[in-house]
């Protein structure tokens, strides 16, 4: 579906939040550099496109780890702990950016190519663009909760209980949001699945 695996946690982000939870700034620097680029492109899918306020929802989240710091409790995870407070700041933003008019959802989405990889011929690129568009607008017009729970599953990595702790539901209920969210992408990217073209969606 183009959901790639949530990165792996930094090797040193814990011994960073804890050094951050001792007042260290330059360790705190250090946190958000290794976590602000994926926290970005999860809260830009969770807000429909608009890298503003994708942009103020992780900045704030990241001003609210320092204020919490001396809270911090070093059993946790890191980026658990992060994608949650992302995810619930976004979710308010929901409700008063619903109104708004819908934003081009892919503006940043593209991914660069790694060292080493053949570059795409024209075509290939075109399509793959298109298919990231029609990704990104399913996924925009998932129901709030839905789009939650998929992209803390795919981007963020997290465990169904987590995922639950973050909503505020249940492991059972978070089950069904995805099964619903999963059977929705599905049936609405077919087409391209199948062909690779916006010409064979229904």
């Amino acid at each position: 579906m183009g959901f790639e695996s949530a990165s792996m946690e930094p090797a040193d982000g814990a011994d960073l939040m804890a050094r951050v939870a001792r007042d260290d700034e330059g360790a705190f620097d250090a946190l958000v550099a290794a976590y602000a680029p994926k926290l970005l492109r999860f809260a830009r899918r969770m807000l429909g496109g608009d890298a503003a306020e994708a942009e103020d929802a992780v900045q704030e989240a990241f001003v609210r780890v320092w204020r919490a710091r001396r809270r911090w409790r070093p059993s946790a995870c890191v980026s658990t702990y992060l994608f949650t407070i992302v995810a619930r700041l976004c979710l308010n933003r929901r409700r008063w950016l619903a109104r708004r008019p819908a934003l081009d959802p892919i503006e940043g989405e593209g991914a660069p190519a790694q060292p080493g990889d053949a570059a795409p011929g024209p075509e290939r690129l075109a399509v793959s663009r298109q298919l990231g568009a029609a990704l990104a607008a399913e996924l925009a017009a998932l129901p709030r909760n839905q789009r939650a729970a998929i992209l803390l599953r795919h981007e963020g990595g997290l465990r169904y209980d987590e995922i639950a702790a973050a909503l505020d539901t249940s492991p059972g209920a978070v089950e069904s949001l995805l099964s619903r969210a999963r059977a929705r992408l599905r049936s609405r990217l077919a087409g391209w699945v199948s062909e690779g073209n916006p010409g064979s969606r229904g």
